[in-house]
């Protein structure tokens, strides 16, 4: 099995002609391509390579391990999919490239989240003082759950359990608590193609420069909707909040919220496949 991430930033421009030359206008060196080669390459990619083989056979290493004392769970990727990694370059200057970068692991090759950007998903929405209303709000029905997670939760404020779950964010010193008593955030990753049997797809966005132009379209790839994610964490218990309370309510934050990038046009939406989902992302928590 080929690893995807090496496909796509590295047997992508594969037989690609690259030549150094300087530009009249700017005269500065610039790194032109032949288009020809790359053209194509993109539904190749994405209908040959990123596809459920790819995670059946990361499973077996990545997932064989042993799993006692983590937190884990999967939700399912709403439509139109999850954007991660998009800051990461991916541009040749070849015409119909996929322009942006996707996050994936560097041993099994499946795109992933980033344990840090799942802790930074999390430690914001603590910020809000409201924050059980609000999932009250969302999540009607699962009202006497998230109420018992908040009469759990009144031991601390939220700023204090901010502290204690995170970290302190304003301090330059590093955490002085020994990594045994932290609260640790791994990295999230597919661990299930959706029904086509796809972990990955295409996408575009266009963006306008003018109001009497036409726009020029950016071709990217996204984890395709469909697909479920495993997020996983080692907790600790902590003043009466037991590590699976303080899962249960990263769970909530994260079908509420959503994680990746693009999140306020749609992107990244999360659901438990056996929780009514609520679309959400779009709101306005004050």
């Amino acid at each position: 099995m080929k690893n995807l991430s090496k496909a796509y930033y590295k047997d992508y421009f594969s037989g690609v002609d690259f030549k150094l030359v300087t530009n009249p206008d700017t005269k500065q060196n610039e790194i032109v391509a032949d288009s020809q080669k790359v053209k194509g390459k993109n539904s190749k990619l994405i209908h040959k390579l990123a596809n459920a083989e790819y995670v059946r056979e990361a499973k077996k290493t990545f997932f064989s391990g042993d799993a006692s004392g983590l937190q884990e769970f999967s939700l399912e990727v709403r439509y139109p999919g999850l954007v991660t990694g998009i800051g990461f370059n991916h541009e040749a200057g070849v015409d119909g490239e996929f322009k942006l970068g996707v996050h994936m692991d560097y041993t099994s090759g499946l795109p992933v989240i980033y344990g840090s950007s799942v802790k930074g998903v999390l430690r914001d929405a603590f910020r809000y003082e409201n924050l059980f209303g609000v999932l009250l709000e969302i999540f009607p029905e699962y009202k006497q759950n998230i109420a018992e997670l908040q009469n759990k939760f009144k031991s601390k404020t939220l700023a204090q359990w901010t502290k204690e779950i995170f970290g302190d964010d304003k301090s330059n010193d590093k955490d002085p608590r020994s990594v045994y008593q932290r609260d640790i955030f791994f990295d999230a990753i597919v661990c299930k193609a959706n029904d086509a049997g796809r972990i990955l797809s295409a996408d575009s966005i266009t963006p306008h420069n003018g109001p009497l132009k036409n726009p020029t379209p950016i071709t990217f790839v996204k984890i395709a909707s469909g697909c479920k994610i495993k997020f996983r964490f080692h907790l600790k218990d902590s003043d009466g909040v037991t590590a699976d309370d303080k899962m249960s309510l990263f769970k909530y934050i994260l079908m509420a919220f959503g994680a990746g990038a693009k999140t306020n046009v749609g992107y990244g939406q999360l659901t438990d496949t056996n929780c009514c989902y609520i679309q959400c992302h779009l709101r306005t928590v004050k």
